[in-house]
C-alpha cells in the first residue's frame, strides 16, 4: 500500500472529526457522469455548451433547450445510477461518529440513498423540483413524470414552469448554507478533498477556511494547493483507497 494511504488510513482511525468534500469524480464512481463534458455531437443535439445552458437567463429564454439537456443529460443517470463501495463507506464513517459531514458539489443525491445524513449541498439537488414564482418545492418525480417537455407547476393554478433545484449560474447561493460548510471545514481535523471539486466554488473558500494540518487532496493535477496538503493521493479511485485502507 502506498504510504499515503497508510497516512490516510492513520489519520481516519485516529479522527473524530472529518469532513470529506466531493465532486464529480465521486459521483462518476456511481454511474453518474461528468454532465457537463461535450463529447461528439453534442453541439449538433443541444446547440449551446452547458455552463450557457446552465445559466438562470437561458432557462428563462430557452426553456425548451434546457429541459432537453436535462431530460437527456441528467435525469436518466440520476434515475440509474448507484452508491459506489466509496459512497458507502463514508455513511458508515458517519455512523461510527467519524466523519461529521460532507461537503458537496454534486446535485444527484447519492450520498443519502448511501445513507448518509449529514451532507450540505452546495450546489443544490436534482432531487428537489422547485417553482420559482410561487416559490414551491415539489417531488423530484414531478419533472420526471411531466406528460409536457417542460413542466408546468399545478399548484394553486401558478402555471409556471418547475425546475431542479439546483444553483444555476447568475443565481445567489444559500449564504446560511454556505457559512455551515466553511465552520465545518475550519473546524475540521482531518479535510479530505475531492481533487474534481476544486474547480467548483465554494471549494478553493473552503479549503483555505481549513485550519488544520491534515489536508488530503485525492486526484489533483499538480497544483498550488499541492503545497498546503499534509498528503496528495494520485493514481487511486475512490473505491481503491477504501478497499485498500482499514477503517
Amino acid at each position: 500500500m502506498d504510504i499515503e494511504l497508510n497516512i490516510l488510513e492513520k489519520w481516519i482511525n485516529e479522527s473524530d472529526n472529518i469532513v470529506f468534500v466531493t465532486g464529480k469524480d465521486f459521483s462518476a464512481e456511481a454511474g453518474f457522469p461528468d454532465y457537463q463534458a461535450m463529447d461528439e455531437g453534442y453541439l449538433d443535439r443541444y446547440k449551446y455548451p452547458p455552463d450557457e445552458i446552465l445559466c438562470l437567463t437561458f432557462l428563462q429564454r430557452n426553456p425548451f433547450y434546457f429541459y432537453r439537456y436535462y431530460r437527456e443529460r441528467i435525469l436518466p443517470y440520476v434515475l440509474s445510477a448507484q452508491p459506489s463501495p466509496a459512497h458507502e463507506a463514508l455513511a458508515r464513517l458517519e455512523e461510527a461518529g467519524k466523519l461529521k459531514a460532507i461537503l458537496t458539489v454534486n446535485i444527484d443525491g447519492i450520498h443519502q440513498e448511501a445513507g448518509s445524513k449529514n451532507v450540505l449541498e452546495l450546489q443544490g439537488s436534482v432531487m428537489r423540483s422547485w417553482c420559482a414564482k410561487c416559490e414551491k418545492f415539489l417531488d423530484f418525480f414531478y419533472i420526471s413524470d411531466s406528460p409536457t417537455h417542460i413542466p408546468y407547476c399545478n399548484v394553486d393554478m401558478c402555471g409556471d414552469y418547475v425546475r431542479p433545484a439546483i444553483v444555476l449560474k447568475e443565481e445567489p447561493y444559500d449564504l446560511t448554507l454556505l457559512g455551515q460548510a466553511m465552520d465545518y471545514a475550519r473546524q475540521a481535523d482531518v479535510l479530505i478533498i475531492d481533487g474534481s471539486a476544486l474547480q467548483a466554488f465554494p471549494v478553493p473558500n473552503l479549503m483555505q477556511a481549513y485550519q488544520g494540518h491534515k489536508l488530503v487532496l485525492v486526484n489533483t493535477a499538480p497544483l498550488v494547493f499541492d503545497a498546503r496538503a499534509g498528503i496528495v493521493v494520485r493514481g487511486h479511485s475512490f473505491t481503491d483507497i477504501f478497499q485498500q485502507i482499514q477503517v
